[in-house]
C-alpha cells in the first residue's frame, strides 16, 4: 500500500488478497492494525482510504514460506516506511 500524498509504503503477503486487504482496511480503520505501525495507521485516519493506492509487486505460488521470502526481498529493495 501506497500514501499517494506522503509516498509513504507498506508491503505484506497473503495467500488471499482479496481478504487481506480487507483485513488491512478494517485495522487501519479501527486503529487495530499494530503498534508497530502506528505511523500507518495514524496517516490513514488522517487522510482517508482514498489516499492509499494498493498495488500487488509479485505473484507468486501460494507458499506461505515462499511469500515471506519475497516479501523480505521486496521489504530490502523499497524500505518501506509503514513497515519499521
Amino acid at each position: 500500500m501506497t500514501n499517494k500524498i506522503n509516498g509513504r509504503r507498506y508491503i505484506g503477503y497473503s495467500e488471499n488478497i482479496e481478504s487481506r486487504f480487507e483485513d488491512n482496511r478494517g485495522e487501519l480503520q479501527r486503529g487495530t492494525f499494530g503498534y508497530r505501525h502506528q505511523q500507518f495507521i495514524d496517516d490513514y485516519q488522517q487522510y482517508g482510504e482514498e489516499a492509499f493506492i494498493c498495488e500487488i509487486l509479485e505473484v507468486t505460488v501460494n507458499d506461505s514460506t515462499l511469500m515471506n521470502q519475497k516479501a523480505q526481498r521486496w521489504k530490502k529493495i523499497i524500505n518501506p516506511e509503514y513497515n519499521q
